[in-house]
């Protein structure tokens, strides 16, 4: 067994290193200690005097507003035409002239354009001819009928005295009921040409372009000598576009919380941002019957008179009525909903200046107010706009406190409730 020496002097150098590392060290402790502390002390002291000079967070309170059971709902809302027609030829032809362009009233049977029918012009006199020859052939009938008449008399006169054979009266009797028949298919063939003629009567009638209904022409689409082919459809082409626009149409969406308070009948208003402070009065004149499944809305239909024709179809207005909810709805400022991460909440400051983060879920929101429909009671003092880092007990200062800017409704807007 063999023992391993040490060698003193490089235990002695070894030894000195080790102290001269620890040294170091200590020096550079102490440098920290003496050098860095008393600046990080004083700086947290300006830090903390500096915060104590600020306060607390400065922020502007809103009060949250509990609404009625009924209110008035404003939605968003489409004007549209009361009949809306394209009108098209009944007749080939070319267009000889036209009487009315964009933005005429016309009434009811008015003639708008005049076509030429040269081919339907032609039809109708060959027709007028094939009539007169029916009516040659039927008086042909009635003569020959007429003769084998008098014939048939005649031989059965001579048959009653023996002077002919039974055969030949019966033939000459047989012969008038022929032509008797005959006379019937020629009162037919008259009536069926007769039909033909005014079959193209009626079509070149159809040269005429009359207007359906009472309305406003909005669109013209024929220029005189435009060739036009009868009938609708992708090929061929409308002359007018018609519009009848007294009454007016109003469509609007009826979010599901309300929808069973609308009700055939119901009066409504109008108002479009063209008539500043005017409202048009209106009638619910039906529903759908049935929610849209996507959008969680009830399609309604109102009609609003427009006897002056002030409101165009095309607008775009708005429409309050009257409704009724089932549930308590608080109105707050769309600024003041915090979503984040952590879900959709409310700042409430109470009486101390604390804040507490309330989780709330949201109904209507028209951009300005936003209806609470659970997570608030009303009266609460909110943080109008606050902080994105806002936690609960976080201190703050009041500076101004408000309310909700009225909108005629909690929740008036179009936006439907979450589903």
């Amino acid at each position: 067994m063999s023992t391993t020496s040490v060698n003193p002097v490089h235990h002695h150098r070894w030894r000195k290193r080790n102290i001269a590392i620890i040294g170091g060290a200590a020096v550079l402790v102490l440098a920290f200690l003496f050098g860095y502390l008393p600046r990080y002390r004083a700086r947290s002291k300006l830090v903390a005097a500096t915060s104590a000079q600020q306060g607390a967070l400065r922020v502007t309170v809103v009060r949250a507003v509990a609404a009625d059971t009924g209110h008035q709902l404003t939605l968003p809302a489409n004007l549209t035409a009361f009949q809306r027609t394209f009108v098209y030829a009944r007749a080939n032809g070319f267009v000889r002239r036209w009487l009315y362009d964009i933005g005429a009233h016309v009434r009811k049977g008015e003639l708008l354009a005049e076509l030429e029918t040269p081919e339907l012009n032609q039809q109708l006199e060959q027709a007028r001819a094939i009539v007169n020859q029916r009516v040659a052939a039927l008086a042909q009938a009635r003569a020959n009928l007429a003769y084998a008449n008098v014939t048939a008399e005649r031989n059965h006169a001579l048959f009653v005295e023996a002077l002919i054979a039974q055969q030949q009266d019966d033939q000459t009797r047989t012969q008038a009921n022929v032509w008797e028949a005959n006379v019937k298919a020629a009162i037919a063939d008259l009536e069926a040409s007769r039909a033909s003629v005014r079959q193209i009567e009626q079509l070149i009638a159809f040269g005429r372009v009359v207007a359906p209904y009472d309305g406003t022409i909005t669109q013209r689409l024929v220029e005189v000598g435009n060739l036009v082919n009868a009938g609708a459809g992708s090929a061929t082409t409308a002359l007018f576009e018609l519009e009848a626009t007294n009454p007016l149409l109003v469509y609007t969406n009826v979010p599901q919380p309300y929808a069973p308070s609308v009700h055939e009948g119901a009066d409504v208003k109008v108002t479009v941002r063209q008539f500043p402070g005017r409202a048009f009065p209106g009638k619910v004149r039906s529903t759908a019957g049935a929610l849209d499944p996507t959008s969680r809305t009830l399609r309604t239909e109102v009609r609003v008179p427009n006897d002056k024709g002030e409101l165009l179809a095309g607008m775009y207005g708005e429409v309050s009525i009257a409704v009724d909810v089932s549930h308590r709805v608080v109105q707050v400022p769309s600024s003041a909903i915090l979503a984040d991460a952590r879900g959709i909440h409310v700042a409430v400051v109470d009486a101390k200046g604390q804040v507490h983060l309330a989780a709330v879920q949201l109904g209507l929101d028209n951009g300005t107010n936003v209806d609470v429909v659970s997570g608030l009671q009303g009266g609460e003092q909110l943080i109008a706009t606050p902080p994105s880092d806002a936690a609960d007990g976080l201190q703050v200062q009041i500076v101004a406190s408000g309310s909700p800017p009225p909108s005629g409704s909690p929740g008036s807007g179009g936006s439907p409730p979450p589903k």
